[in-house]
């Protein structure tokens, strides 16, 4: 900055204010150049060297990328129609993880990508999103931008795979103020999105996508599946040179009535692939009001608090949620035909606790379950519940790898697709041992390996943890193997050997954040009992009824 101040001084008295403000841009821009590339080496550890165009188009682990703002001229550069360059880099530490980011200039302004994954650069999923101030950052309900943005990053950030580009085009590239005067006109004379843009003399539509595909064409992208309902959007980017092999619909359920009076505005003047149906106004289940609303809430806020804590690099942020009956039973005990004892799954959630439970499973990335619970309920654990999130990816806690590959968690489809199942068990590769006394040994990790090989072929992905003194997974190992995998938040549903031997380990490691229990209004007599020898301590214990039955919430 002195050297700045001196560099002010030292121009001539006099000078048009406008030349003398470029005549130090200049300057200052050269010798910052000389900065960079006057480095030991070309670099040091707090500057890099400039870098060419062609090098920013260089592919860098698979994403084309520039480490460093170009110095360049100012006069020099283009600004035409056709003008885009590719900035810089980074990765942005987020309530949805870490997000990479690629920065580009272009003729229309900033473009920012966040790249989640482009696999083999074909079939992309690309949400080409375009900026919103008032629906992203004020919730306005006139739109349905802020929620479709959520969507977009919550798929993709799940599968890892895809990109959202956003655009700075708001109010479909009319201007922010320019939007608002339309806001006005809506409200003043009853017109819809389309007819307040032509009384003010403005096109309906006024957005640029001529220069995505060179956005493309630098990220290694070749063709793209787009998250829309807009076929607008589609005819503009294959115009515009950009591989559309087909659409991925995002439909954004309306909760007030002005945001389906927008939604068949689009509908029926834009062309846009909704139906009647999907523009209706839905309101909020009466379950997600109140206390239950107020819970959602907060465990959101516990996720995003997690991922910016110490805890996030060893561990994901853990909700130990299920139900239980009055007297403390979470499953039935039968007795067989043969006299044995089985253990039967019971329904005790009502109805308003259900909806509870599918927006809790929306809420994180992945949903466990311990094998004896896979093998007894064969269940999907898969979101149900309309405007609830993205289904989680399963993840079942198999010692010695007893999951059936033609279980549904590995062969039944989910609405919406999910991450392919993660199954957890001990370890079994390079653990092998010689003859004699250890023949029996081998052909037991021999028999596990296979069965590894059947659940991959199954589309499972099986991961080996540490053992415990019993021979069971570690469960601390367990979390560091999710977290290592990319799973940033975690719902454990059961059954009750996963849920005491969580309670139990509580005391000397913290491995549960919350706790949320639902207690059913039944009383089942007998059956498969939750309780554990641990007393773990509650903290901000509350409680509340829902439908017919009461929720239990506390940290731990």
């Amino acid at each position: 900055m002195l050297a700045l101040r001196r560099t002010v001084a030292a121009l001539p008295r006099g000078r048009d204010p406008a030349i003398a403000r470029q005549t130090l841009t200049m300057y200052w821009l050269k010798k910052q150049h000389r900065t960079y590339s006057g480095a030991a080496g070309g670099r040091s550890p707090s500057r890099l060297a400039p870098i060419s165009a062609a090098q920013a188009r260089a592919p860098r682990n698979g994403v084309r990328s520039q480490d460093n703002l170009i110095p360049c001229d100012l006069a020099q550069q283009s600004r035409g129609k056709d003008f885009v360059r590719l900035v810089a880099s980074t990765t942005v530490p987020s309530s949805w993880g870490p997000l990479p980011m690629v920065a580009f200039e272009s003729h229309i302004g900033d473009i920012l990508v966040v790249v989640n994954g482009v696999g083999d650069g074909h079939c992309v999923p690309i949400r080409v999103h375009d900026a919103c101030l008032t629906g992203e950052v004020f919730g306005s309900l006139k739109c349905d931008c802020g929620p479709q943005l959520q969507m977009a990053l919550a798929i993709q950030t799940k599968q890892k795979l895809g990109m959202v580009i956003y655009m700075p085009q708001e109010g479909r590239g009319i201007g922010l103020a320019n939007k608002i005067a339309a806001y006005h006109m809506q409200e003043k004379h009853g017109l819809d999105t389309v007819d307040a843009n032509l009384a003010l003399g403005l096109p309906a539509e006024m957005r640029d996508y001529s220069v995505l595909s060179r956005v493309f064409e630098d990220l290694g992208v070749q063709s793209t599946l787009l998250m829309t309902n807009n076929p607008y959007k589609v005819e503009k980017l294959r115009a515009a040179g950009v591989s559309v092999k087909g659409t991925l619909p995002l439909v954004v359920s309306p909760t007030s009535q002005v945001t389906s009076q927008y939604l068949e505005a689009k509908r029926k003047r834009m062309g846009h692939e909704l139906s009647e149906a999907q523009t209706k106004s839905h309101a909020r289940p009466p379950a997600l009001d109140g206390p239950a609303a107020a819970l959602l809430e907060t465990l959101h806020t516990e996720i995003r608090s997690h991922e910016s804590s110490s805890s996030s690099n060893s561990r994901p942020f853990a909700l130990l949620s299920f139900a239980t009956s009055m007297d403390g039973f979470i499953a039935e005990i039968k007795e067989t035909p043969d006299g044995g004892r089985e253990k039967r799954p019971v329904a005790l959630s009502g109805e308003a606790s259900n909806v509870l439970t599918h927006h809790l499973r929306g809420a994180v990335d992945a949903i466990l379950v311990g094998v004896g619970t896979a093998l007894t309920d064969n269940p999907l654990l898969n979101v149900r519940q309309e405007g609830a999130g993205p289904s989680p990816q399963p993840v079942v806690l198999d010692s010695q790898l007893r999951l059936p590959p033609d279980c549904r968690l590995l062969t039944a489809e989910v609405p919406g697709g999910r991450p392919p199942t993660i199954v957890l068990c001990t370890c079994f590769e390079g653990v092998g041992a010689g003859g004699g006394e250890n023949d029996a040994s081998s052909s037991a990790l021999a028999g596990k390996a296979a069965r590894a090989a059947a659940l991959r072929a199954a589309g499972a992905v099986v991961l080996q943890c540490r053992a415990d003194g019993e021979g069971r997974v570690c469960l601390k190992d367990a979390w560091r193997v999710l977290r290592e995998s990319g799973v940033r938040s975690l719902m454990i549903e059961g059954g009750a050997e996963v849920i005491m031997a969580l309670l139990l380990e509580q005391q000397a490691t913290k491995l549960v954040d919350r706790l949320i229990i639902t207690q059913a209004s039944a009383i089942l007599g007998s059956g498969v009992s939750w309780a554990s020898r641990s007393r773990p301590k509650l903290l901000e214990a509350h409680s509340f009824p829902l439908g017919q039955d009461a929720i239990l919430a506390a940290k731990l």
